[in-house]
């Protein structure tokens, strides 16, 4: 997995030699992982499966060890051995999307802490064989890919749809695009209303696109909104995560609503369309990278991203000095 230098996440792939076959756990690859637990004072291991293991070393081991995968066949193999497993969903994800999955469900389900560190073997050269072995230090970051807050929050958003929002959000608002920061507006759920109270500005790039393909849990969904974020109006995402349209323009009224000093024009968009349905919006600030979560009108999150790096620091609403150009925001 790719890391910035000043990464909270330290990762060090090692391959390491396949002692059986591509259908059996390599011994040599979880004694590698069981040294790695002691060296680094490690709490678990993770196993990315794509297919069924011999998990006889992994059972008797003292090891705390997860088994994450795709396939139903080789998750009720795990289960079976009394191993703790992870459902992944089905897309085409890159491995470093997989560990980063597999790693918010095992912090989310309480296997795993978040600032502990857990050995991760996975198929990295080849597929189908566990051939590599890194090391994983969740620091920070972890609270930008499981924030306990968003599972607090009572909206008409499942969490998951909300979490991918969120996490392309903050990634926008870090990141920028081309060296830029750009600010965007994203509204779930409740798509249906927003939709008649938003007009299109012009071209839709999601236009056309089969529902299976506008999917925000496909990372290529994603990396699509990032570039559709630097254009004009507002993005629109069903609850069950399906983009249903961009560059739309919010038209529902602002009077009554009241925001701190400083939030532009995208922040009053959001306010008020969140204050006539029942859609939660999220807004990156182009002068900060600050994402804000909307609801009934109000601000109810706040997140800081902190720039050059993969951390992430959740803060409480607050009121934020105007930058540059806060006014179109």
């Amino acid at each position: 997995m790719a890391q910035s230098p000043d990464s909270s996440a330290k990762m060090t792939a090692t391959p390491q030699p396949v002692a059986t076959g591509r259908s059996g756990m390599s011994m040599c690859m979880f004694q590698a992982a069981s040294a790695a637990m002691k060296g680094v004072d490690a709490t678990a291991v993770l196993i990315l499966a794509e297919t069924i293991q011999d998990w006889k070393p992994v059972r008797d081991s003292s090891a705390n060890t997860i088994v994450a995968s795709m396939s139903e066949r080789v998750l009720d193999s795990a289960r079976v051995a009394g191993l703790s497993i992870i459902e992944l969903e089905p897309l085409e994800n890159s491995i470093a999307d997989r560990i980063s999955l597999s790693l918010i469900e095992a912090v989310s389900m309480d296997l795993v802490g978040s600032s502990d560190r857990v050995v991760v073997i996975y198929s990295g050269f080849e597929a189908g064989v566990l051939d590599s072995l890194s090391v994983v230090r969740l620091g920070e970051h972890l609270e930008k890919l499981k924030p306990r807050e968003l599972r607090e929050l009572e909206t008409s958003v499942p969490f998951e749809t909300l979490k991918c929002v969120v996490d392309v959000a903050t990634e926008i608002g870090r990141e920028g695009r081309e060296g830029k920061p750009v600010g965007t507006l994203i509204v779930v759920g409740d798509h249906r209303n927003v939709l008649e109270r938003t007009r299109a500005l012009g071209f839709d790039p999601f236009k056309g696109y089969p529902r299976r393909e506008r999917n925000i849990r496909d990372s290529r969904v994603r990396e699509a909104i990032k570039e559709i974020a630097q254009l004009d109006g507002a993005i629109i995402v069903s609850r069950d995560g399906t983009v249903e349209a961009g560059c739309r323009l919010i038209d529902a009224p602002v009077q009554g609503l009241s925001l701190p000093k400083g939030l532009g024009t995208r922040h009053w968009a959001a306010a008020a369309i969140t204050a006539v349905t029942k859609a939660v919006a999220i807004v990156v600030s182009q002068s900060t990278g600050t994402v804000r979560l909307f609801r009934d009108g109000e601000v109810i999150l706040r997140v800081s991203p902190m720039r050059r790096a993969r951390a992430m620091k959740w803060a409480d609403q607050e009121t934020e000095p105007p930058g540059p150009g806060s006014k179109t925001e």
